[in-house]
């Protein structure tokens, strides 16, 4: 089978990016994509519904966006793009974890109430938007492991591991964007984060794009790259593997798109930063938002 230089390139960087993630000694070693499963996470809503020619009401469950894990010291965050989580309902996400003492992949609920969700302080005005970025601080989930961003703030010296790139991206940064689609015109019967990919195509640094009738903040890029509804508060991360970088690095939010014109918009990685400043007071005493299914990991 003959692979495109493209589709050649793509496939290289998922099989480089099997080193994106800290492991421990001797375990045994996990794909990316496998991994990101456990890192990336759709955020929903549960709607009920009539069953159609019947009296019975039935649940379903509604895609409201992408979210993703950062562990920053041994605090665990959500971070999403602000506009999804600024609805009347709580979201929750199906999230894929590891329980640590037997191994196995599990599936847990992680319950994430509306009120809770801290915003970026740049609330925007009149003629400009808030920068959209939203974070929450949560509690970990006891024997059981999620995947995460590493976030160590500069001149931190913990581990050299810091996954948030402490500069934002200039055009022509090669960048993979991985998320939940919620229409994409045909079915999927479980969970699966789809990965595409493009470049970072123009930077400003002062307000100069308008989205429905007002400038995004200042900072915002464009992203060359096919997006869909639903992706909204995915991670967009670099093509590390192909031009000599040797960690994988978060880069910023996806927070807009048309997919008539193959382009996105993206809040840079300096955003996520100064947001997950004002998450980290937040205090979590008495809470949890976590809670164990009897559902397979295979289960939609």
């Amino acid at each position: 089978m003959q692979v495109g230089k493209r589709s050649f390139l793509f496939i290289s960087v998922i099989f480089f990016l099997l080193g994106g993630f800290r492991e421990g000694e001797g375990e045994e070693k996990e794909s990316f994509y496998s991994k990101s499963n456990r890192l990336i996470v759709r955020l929903e809503h549960v709607e009920k519904m009539a069953a159609e020619g019947s009296s019975k009401v039935k649940e379903q469950s509604k895609s409201d966006g992408t979210a993703f894990f950062v562990q920053w010291a041994d605090e665990l965050y959500v971070v999403t793009a602000r506009h999804v989580t600024e609805r009347e309902y709580d979201l929750r996400a199906k999230v894929r974890i590891k329980d640590l003492r037997t191994g196995a992949i599990k599936v847990a609920f992680l319950n994430l109430p509306r009120k809770r969700w801290l915003y970026h302080p740049n609330q925007g005005d009149r003629d400009t938007r808030s920068v959209d970025v939203a974070a929450m601080k949560i509690n970990w989930l006891e024997d059981h492991q999620v995947m995460t961003f590493l976030y160590e703030m500069a001149g931190q010296k913990e581990g050299g591991g810091n996954q948030l790139s402490l500069q934002d991206p200039e055009p022509p940064q090669p960048v993979l964007v991985f998320g939940f689609p919620s229409e994409i015109g045909f079915e999927l019967t479980e969970q699966r984060p789809m990965g595409r990919v493009g470049i970072v195509s123009m930077v400003a640094g002062h307000k100069f794009l308008k989205m429905e009738g007002k400038y995004v903040a200042e900072r915002a890029c464009l992203i060359d790259i096919g997006a869909f509804p639903g992706n909204s508060g995915s991670p967009v991360i670099n093509q590390f593997s192909l031009y000599g970088e040797t960690q994988i690095k978060l880069l910023g939010v996806l927070i807009g798109t048309n997919p008539k014109r193959r382009y996105a918009v993206m809040e840079p990685v300096s955003r996520v930063r100064e947001t997950l400043e004002i998450a980290r007071k937040q205090s979590l005493e008495g809470l949890t938002f976590w809670s164990l299914t009897e559902k397979s990991p295979e289960s939609p």
